[in-house]
């Protein structure tokens, strides 16, 4: 079930990741995306924020970090359990 809930919320990354390069309107799905995303990334954003050399660079490093940090947690838990 945590694996589920893994993959799903990668995939949502993945989905709202595309969409800003194609939707230029928040349309449901990209509703949806941050909707399941946000909870997941916000502890990144506030963790980031307290460095201020992070806000020239022109990616979303607490997004990157937070779908990497899901990817190895998914893959961690099957060998530990």
């Amino acid at each position: 079930m945590v694996l589920a809930t893994i993959l799903i919320v990668e995939l949502c990354m993945l989905a709202r990741m595309i969409l800003q390069f194609f939707v230029e309107d928040e349309n449901a799905l990209m509703t949806f995306c941050i909707a399941v995303t946000e909870p997941v990334i916000l502890p990144f954003r506030l963790l980031f924020s307290r460095f201020e050399s992070l806000d020239r660079i022109p990616f979303d490093i607490p997004f990157i970090v937070a779908y990497f940090s899901l990817a190895i947690l998914g893959r961690v838990l099957p060998v530990v359990s």
